[in-house]
């Protein structure tokens, strides 16, 4: 409780004004004078801060302190009066202490001080225990200085004129004033100098405040007085607090605060005698605690539900709950339930049947119609393409498709599926064991095909049943066939045989031919063919080539057989006829050309052959039948002109040819 000796008017008038407020919070001297603790010993010591300057009434005719203590200049005790701060910030103080009467006279003051201490009851007892001051004076004056950290005190000796260590925080000092004069009056004391301050809540006044927090944000802060002192005193009251917040309310009510920690103090100011009044300082700290609304997006998709606390629900809209937190305040939790449209219905066939390697399409059609909607096809297997609705499918074996339809907003998707089983039979049935083959002219191929229900070649041309599995084929000419097999099951295959017609054989051969015993005779037959046969081999060189040397000794007849490379055959005869053997001389010969002998053809044994000149000089004789005369006698050519020979020889049928006549050499 600070009582407050200046009798300013406005203090009482202006009490709803803000601004007087503040002048007579501010008025320069402040007195904690209460009635407990009554400052009459160390146990009852009187708290004090020194933000302000405070006024105290002082002690007349009072038991002395207790004799015996650590007092140190303080010589004498009369009329004590105990008081004790705590530091709240540390560093020095320094505090004046000034004693005057009602006239304003200066008056005697002396103190001693003791410190520092980590409470009051630590404190007296020390004290009581001898402690010795650290800081006193006696002296006459009016006015003394208490310096922590600072210079204070006065007199010689331990414990009067000191500069003691600076205060730190929490520390309690206890401070003596006594009044020797015995004269009634009034201490007056603030901190003039230092960078220390002190804890003001150690005061009391019997001023107690509360409040119904913790409250919600919403409600209502209830700010509560409870004052010792009333119905005593008549008192005012000033609210402060967080934000600028003032009121002179005894016990405010506000509304709307935000959640958050405030604080709040309370000036309460008693009204005394003699225009004077007593001010007493309170502080209190309330809570207002949030009330969560906390706001949920739930999605799902038509014909699901969502499992909201203790039921479901499906149906788009909002739905609120409120729950008890532990702060005690209520907490709304907003649900907005969105509802994706699913698609409804997917028309599709349940299955379909397919011919292997056809192409089929897959047909779907998605009710309620939205473009918006994606399609994913599953397996994508031989598939046009698996984002589309309608697809095609290149029919390679049965399988079960999965059409998935989704429809997706604001990031949510919703899906609908439904399949269509692909049966797909056979394709590759058809058995053609040779497709590629080929004849000669005239011949004939059966072709033999299975595993078809029925067939149709084409053309159908050199065939004697196109739509049999085992035609014949007599073609003339290189054709292609292509058979369509068609299953049991309606799917058809196709298959090609390729038949090449080669060109025919030829070989052609004169009816006969004349030849004489000891003649070789070359046969050069026209013919394609590659290979070939003779028969009978006889006097012939080689029965397997198209060319074969004769030497023949009775008439024959060969025949031979041509084959081409692909086959194809020919066959030829030719009679080969044997001549007597003829022979005859020639009339005339060159010698620079050819020799004098007989012409023959035929085998014959030359008995005697001879020439003379017409000297009948004997110029050329043999019996070598080969051997000719080549118009030289003795190494000497022999003149042109006419000769005349003789010849005998038998032939080998045993024949004789004889004969004398005139040849004529010419060069």
């Amino acid at each position: 409780m600070n009582r407050i000796s200046n009798p300013t008017k406005f203090l009482l008038n202006c009490l709803g004004a803000l601004v007087a407020t503040a002048v007579m919070l501010l008025s320069p001297n402040r007195s904690f004078a209460q009635p407990t603790p009554t400052g009459a010993s160390c146990a009852d010591a009187i708290p004090f801060c020194t933000g302000t300057t405070y006024v105290f009434p002082n002690s007349t005719n009072a038991t002395p302190a207790p004799g015996g203590l650590g007092y140190q200049c303080l010589a004498s005790q009369p009329n004590p009066i105990w008081y004790y701060m705590k530091i709240a910030n540390p560093g020095t103080l320094q505090i004046t202490v000034n004693q005057y009467n009602a006239a304003m006279n200066g008056l005697d003051v002396d103190f001693a001080m003791w410190g520092p201490f980590n409470s009051l009851a630590e404190a007296c007892v020390m004290i009581n225990a001898g402690t010795p001051a650290i800081q006193s004076s006696y002296s006459a004056a009016s006015t003394e200085t208490v310096g922590i950290g600072l210079p204070g005190g006065v007199g010689a000796g331990v414990g009067c004129a000191t500069t003691p260590p600076a205060a730190l925080t929490g520390q309690y000092y206890v401070l003596l004033l006594t009044n020797f004069s015995n004269q009634p009056g009034t201490f007056q004391f603030s901190q003039t100098a230092g960078t220390a301050t002190t804890d003001c809540s150690i005061i009391t006044c019997g001023v107690t405040l509360s409040s119904n927090s913790p409250i919600c944000a919403g409600d209502t802060m209830r700010l509560f007085v409870d004052n010792t002192n009333e119905p005593e005193y008549t008192y005012s009251y000033i609210w402060e607090g967080t934000n600028g917040f003032t009121s002179t309310d005894k016990e405010p009510v506000i509304a709307n605060l935000a959640p958050g920690n405030y604080h709040y103090q309370v000036y309460a100011i008693a009204h005394l005698a003699n225009n004077e009044y007593d001010t007493c300082i309170e502080e209190i700290d309330v809570v207002v605690n949030p009330v969560f609304e906390t706001v949920i997006d739930e999605y799902i998709c038509s014909g699901d539900s969502f499992f909201w606390y203790d039921h479901y629900i499906s149906t788009a809209g909002t739905y609120d709950s409120l729950f008890h937190t532990v702060t005690g305040c209520d907490s709304l939790v907003r649900t907005n339930l969105h509802v994706i449209q699913r698609p409804e219905r997917i028309d599709m066939l349940d299955s379909i049947i397919a011919c292997q390697y056809d192409s089929v399409p897959l047909e779907s059609n998605t009710l309620p119609y939205n473009p918006g909607y994606t399609y994913n096809w599953s397996p994508g297997t031989n598939l046009s393409a698996t984002n589309q609705p309608n697809v095609w499918f290149a029919a390679d074996a049965s399988r079960t498709y999965i059409l998935t339809v989704t429809n997706t907003e604001d990031g949510i998707s919703c899906s609908l599926k439904d399949t269509i089983d692909v049966i797909v039979n056979p394709g590759d049935f058809l058995q053609v064991p040779i497709t590629d083959t080929g004849i000669c002219p005239t011949e004939t191929v059966h072709i033999i095909a299975s595993g078809a229900h029925t067939y149709e070649w084409s053309p159908s041309t050199y065939l004697d049943d196109a739509y049999s599995s085992s035609p014949k084929a007599t073609p003339h000419t290189s054709t292609l066939y292509t058979l369509i097999g068609t299953s049991e099951k309606g799917c058809t295959d196709t298959q090609t045989v390729m038949i090449t017609v080669h060109p025919g054989a030829t070989m052609e051969l004169p009816d006969f031919v004349n030849i004489y015993q000891g003649e070789v005779y070359q046969f050069t037959p026209l013919t394609n063919a590659s290979f070939f046969k003779w028969f009978p081999d006889a006097g012939l060189s080689n029965t397997e080539i198209a060319n074969p040397k004769l030497t023949a000794t009775v008439d024959t007849r060969y025949f031979v057989t041509a084959r081409t490379e692909h086959g194809c055959e020919a066959t030829d005869s030719i009679d080969v006829w044997v001549k007597e053997t003829v022979m005859d001389m020639p009339n005339a010969f060159n010698p620079n050309q050819t020799q004098f002998k007989a012409e023959m053809r035929g085998i014959a044994r030359l008995e005697s052959f001879e020439i003379y000149n017409r000297w009948g000089q004997k110029v050329f004789e043999t019996q070598n039948i080969e051997q000719g005369w080549d118009g030289y006698l003795n190494g000497v050519p022999q003149p042109m002109g006419v000769y005349i020979y003789k010849i005998e020889a038998t032939t080998i049928e045993g024949k004789a040819f004889k004969k004398t006549g005139n040849v004529t050499l010419v060069r």
